[in-house]
């Protein structure tokens, strides 16, 4: 009978410590896994809007692309990181209106950009730790001539979903050039004058669909 609960302990026991080590393994794959397939639906869905783009027109990609860029990117984070200290100076509204207007015009430029289809491809390279729990996602869209372009991802996990904060194309940073053409504008005219040059930027780019 000793024998017996000793077999019983035993078998409890190690079933316990293998829910526990894949309960473990489970914890960490879906980060590694989901921050790579976020950045793999975006891609999809930009290969997507380049292939129909002349079918659908601007209007059809921005209906295509609008639901994706708010799921994949982070754009209020992006919008704070972009001005720095200058975020905490501006009061409630003006926060809100120029994360409004940076987002329309973070969605139009996707839109205008990615507008047609010539047998191009995105690939994921590798993905990497970095400091501050982010995580990097190297990809390449390859051009129908074989010559790529470097995208790289970096990721950060807001709410339990991974998102992407920063886009380094060719090793030229986004946040970093928006940083300085935002910090230019709002250190010569004030945030009305940032906000309106989104709101232009985006006209404009509504305009040249006609």
């Amino acid at each position: 009978m000793k024998l017996l609960n000793t077999i019983n302990r035993i078998a409890t026991l190690w079933v316990v410590a293998m829910l526990v080590m894949i309960s473990g393994l489970r914890a960490e794959s879906p980060e590694n896994e989901s921050a790579e397939q976020v950045v793999i639906t975006l891609q999809n869905t930009l290969i997507q809007a380049m292939q129909q783009g002349q079918e659908t027109g601007y209007s059809g990609r921005l209906k295509l692309l609008t639901p994706i860029i708010e799921q994949t990117h982070d754009l209020a984070a992006i919008i704070r990181s972009v001005l720095g200290t200058h975020w905490a100076k501006l009061d409630s509204d003006q926060q809100q209106a120029i994360t409004r207007a940076f987002q329309a015009n973070s969605i139009a430029t996707y839109a205008d950009r990615f507008n047609q289809y010539d047998g191009e491809q995105f690939k994921i390279i590798e993905q990497t730790q970095l400091p501050r729990g982010r995580i990097l996602v190297r990809s390449q869209l390859i051009r129908s001539d074989g010559s790529p372009v470097n995208f790289d991802y970096v990721m950060h996990e807001a709410s339990g979903s991974w998102r992407i904060i920063n886009i380094v194309v060719d090793g030229v940073s986004d946040l970093a050039l928006k940083r300085a053409e935002y910090s230019a504008v709002l250190q010569k005219d004030g945030i009305t004058a940032l906000i309106d040059m989104l709101e232009q930027k985006t006209s404009r780019i509504e305009q040249n669909q006609s």
